[in-house]
């Protein structure tokens, strides 16, 4: 299958020119330019940003200026590798007759295992041709986040003149950040200082912390802090001279947040009185200080922090609400529910990993048209496949005797379809997980020759799932005509119990097999030709369930609903 996808695919690359990739120009090696001369390429670009680790490799060997410019050109060739000799600022020590190359390498996937990937593949680079270098030291660039800062935004200040309401509206839209300039700053923070004064402080050193070297206007403009609690020290201490940050200790927020909303949720899923609503005041109550708790790192309007407050806490309260009436009773239930969840989680960010920076990703375009061109028809074909196997494999109505509606052929073939998606879905998250890991695992293998066997097994399990199941409800309808009920409908095919009677009292009428079934009610569908077959519960007509189909002519007779156990 995968084949079959990708001959077009070459077909539509082979159009194009394809121009080898340049070795990317070296520094430290005379006759070459500087790093910043030049643009990057398309493919660098993409390289650069889909890229979420550095590895820098230490490469040895013979000082032989031809080894040395194979090693940077097989090096140098790979995407998003630069490679340079080194230099003094290295401090490498190199025997005499040696000569030590620097390789600042992008890798993607985990951390752990980046350098281990990095190194191998540049261990196999200088193998294929041979190369005289070998790999010294593989080491893992890391940097670290700064820390112990904060964003400042400029915000416009209030029009001159306003009234009392505006003034009201206006500190509002400012808070939410409807005021904001487009102007940010980052700010170092100082430990004992609150939000005014760090405003203040940015202030007076604007000049110094922008490029413009002017002083700040102040009637103009204000600055902001973002919504957040107000940052703590290393002693645990808020930065906040306030007394209302400093009183949430760690428990306590999780109680306010965690425990209150769920004991909530789980009276008013419990209990059935009108008096449940009463458990909301909890967490409304709790509202007020996770509010002010999350926006205390500036003054702010109140409206604001009990807005805040009720997101925070309604929202859990709700999540628990919901996630306590729809799930299944019993722990054990409970705990294969958020397993499941857990197990989705992972899948759809397995598939994550494998569609970025891949052969899928790269065509995707291409791909989709040639895999959703042919659903129209398959899904038609599908359904009147188990529309048969429902009517003629189980009752012995032929299916083409029956009406169904065009649309339910769509509908009964989506389940199957949609099972086989996933379970292939589930294999490409295998998949992006193992390349997540830096697992040597062949993309043309998994392409080619993998993914064809996973999806040939998936439709095989499939099918037979879904005949059984068919099977199975084919057996639930008749059981049910067996004991005078009407059956349930299965996707378009709804069965009902009627009485069959002559048009012409008297009259012979065609049956096959006969006699006909007029004593006692009968399986009828709405049919679909010259022809009505009914399913006759009769043990007389034979042990098997197909024998008990019956087949008349349509104008012959009339159909009656059924009043009771027998027909008059």
């Amino acid at each position: 299958m995968a084949g079959l996808l990708n001959f077009p695919v070459q077909a539509w690359r082979s159009r194009r020119a394809r121009l080898q990739t340049p070795v990317p120009p070296q520094r430290g090696e005379p006759g070459t330019t500087g790093p910043g001369d030049g643009a990057p390429s398309g493919a660098e670009i993409g390289v650069l940003t889909t890229a979420t680790q550095r590895v820098r490799l230490i490469i040895e060997g013979p000082n032989d200026p031809d080894e040395a410019e194979r090693a940077i050109e097989v090096l140098g060739s790979r995407r998003g590798w630069k490679v340079r000799f080194a230099l003094p600022h290295d401090r490498l020590s190199v025997a005499d007759g040696r000569v030590a190359l620097v390789v600042d390498a992008l890798a993607d996937g985990q951390r752990r295992t980046a350098v281990g990937a990095v190194r191998d593949q540049a261990v196999r680079s200088l193998r294929k041709p041979p190369v005289g270098f070998r790999v010294r030291e593989a080491q893992l660039v890391r940097h670290e986040d700064e820390r112990g800062t904060t964003l400042v935004r400029v915000v416009r200040r209030m029009p001159q003149g306003s009234g009392r309401v505006c003034r009201w509206l206006w500190r509002h839209w400012e808070a939410m950040g409807g005021a904001d300039t487009g102007h940010v700053l980052t700010v170092p923070l100082i430990p004992e200082e609150d939000g005014e004064q760090l405003k203040t402080r940015v202030k007076e050193r604007w000049a110094d912390l922008t490029h413009g070297a002017s002083a700040f206007d102040e009637e103009l403009y204000d600055l902001r802090l973002p919504i957040g609690p107000s940052p703590r020290s290393g002693t645990g201490r808020s930065f906040s001279r306030g007394a209302g940050p400093r009183r949430f200790e760690p428990v306590t927020l999780s109680l306010l947040v965690i425990l209150i909303p769920l004991m909530c949720a789980w009276m008013l899923a419990s209990l059935s009185s009108r008096w449940r609503f009463l458990a909301l005041l909890a967490p409304l109550m709790s509202s007020v200080p996770v509010g002010y708790w999350i926006t205390s790192n500036e003054s702010r309007p109140r409206l604001l922090r009990l807005m805040w407050g009720m997101f925070v806490v309604g929202s859990f309260t709700g999540v628990s609400y919901q996630w306590l009436v729809n799930s299944p009773g019993g722990l054990g239930a409970q705990a294969r529910g958020a397993l499941q969840a857990l197990l989705l989680l992972a899948m759809a960010i397995g598939c994550w990993h494998a569609f970025t920076r891949s052969w899928l990703s790269r065509n995707l375009l291409l791909l989709l048209p040639v895999l959703l061109a042919p659903l129209p028809f398959v899904l038609p074909w599908v359904g009147s496949f188990l529309h048969t196997a429902y009517l003629e494999d189980v009752l012995g109505i032929p299916e083409s005797s029956v009406h169904v509606a065009f649309y339910w052929r769509y509908f009964v073939a989506l389940k199957p379809v949609a099972l086989i998606f996933a379970i292939t879905l589930f294999y490409v998250s295998l998949y992006g997980w193992a390349k997540y890991f830096n697992l040597h695992i062949s993309q043309s293998a998994m392409l080619n020759t993998m993914l064809p066997f996973v999806v040939l097994i998936a439709v095989l399990g499939v099918t037979d799932k879904t005949l059984k199941e068919v099977q199975a409800e084919a057996e639930r309808t008749y059981m049910a005509a067996s004991r005078g009920e009407q059956p349930p409908g299965y996707f378009g095919l709804n069965g009902r119990l009627v009485c069959v009677q002559p048009v012409e009292s008297g009259k012979p009428i065609s049956v096959q097999p006969g006699p006909p079934p007029t004593s006692r009610p009968v399986l009828a569908f709405p049919r679909e030709g010259d022809d009505l077959w009914v399913w006759d519960p009769s043990p007389k007509r034979g042990r098997l369930s197909a024998e008990h189909a019956v087949r008349m002519r349509a104008e012959d007779v009339s159909l009656y609903p059924v009043t009771g156990t027998s027909c008059p």
